[in-house]
């Protein structure tokens, strides 16, 4: 499984880079259009996971990696729990450098803002930007994009990127849409920004955070058992 995530990461060396200036640039400019680093936060951690799982498969294919593998030393579940196991690492480190660019962007806008409201940077300072909701939007965008990763996964190992992707967005969000639908009942947008900034978040987030790990469990051994069947 240590040489599935290897290849992946450095056959996807390039592309991160990529990836990584793209998502500065998007965090400054949603930054500014919206007064806030939370929202940015937020989607640079749901898309650079997404782009680095259909990079990586689409590579596969692309190159004839995928059948050479399996003439390695490597079963197909090392190839599978691989897979999910770079998505996943792709999906911390996606957090940790979002994080660390909103914090260093909010940090540099209140030393040269001064604290001044009248500020053209007060907008990225702290007064707008509270490092917990930047954190908890980071997470919770982390976890829903985990979810769609849960579903997107076992539909590549099945057909492939090139197919896959013709029902991926479909089943994507239709599962999304079943969890709003579920969770609305007890959530609105207000409610859940207010959980997010209670004393009950960090409850709230660490069981959100089991449940979902929980369903990408499944989904890796659910996988699996399609790949196993998949002619190459």
């Amino acid at each position: 499984m240590k040489t599935m995530i290897y290849s992946d990461f450095l056959s996807m060396r390039s592309t991160l880079i990529q990836v990584a200036l793209i998502a500065v640039v998007i965090m400054l400019v949603m930054a500014f259009a919206t007064d806030s680093l939370m929202a940015s936060s937020a989607a640079i951690v749901a898309m650079s996971p997404f782009m680095f799982l259909f990079s990586v498969s689409a590579l596969d294919e692309q190159n004839g990696w995928e059948r050479f593998r399996l003439a390695l030393p490597l079963s197909r579940r090392q190839v599978v729990f691989g897979r999910y196991a770079s998505v996943l690492l792709a999906m911390a480190g996606s957090i940790v450098g979002t994080l660390a660019l909103a914090f260093a962007i909010t940090a540099v806008a209140q030393l040269i803002s001064g604290g001044d409201p009248s500020s053209p940077l007060a907008c990225a300072g702290y007064d707008n930007n509270p490092p917990t909701a930047i954190l908890a939007c980071a997470v919770m965008a982390a976890l829903v994009i985990l979810v769609g990763c849960s579903v997107a996964l076992p539909l590549i190992a099945r057909f492939g990127v090139t197919k896959a992707s013709r029902f991926i967005p479909l089943a994507v969000v239709l599962v999304l849409a079943f969890g709003v639908g579920f969770t609305g009942e007890y959530f609105t947008a207000v409610d859940f920004f207010e959980v997010l900034e209670s004393a009950n978040a960090v409850a709230f987030m660490t069981v959100a955070t089991v449940l979902v790990l929980a369903i990408y469990a499944i989904s890796a051994l659910f996988t699996v058992k399609l790949y196993e069947k998949r002619e190459l």
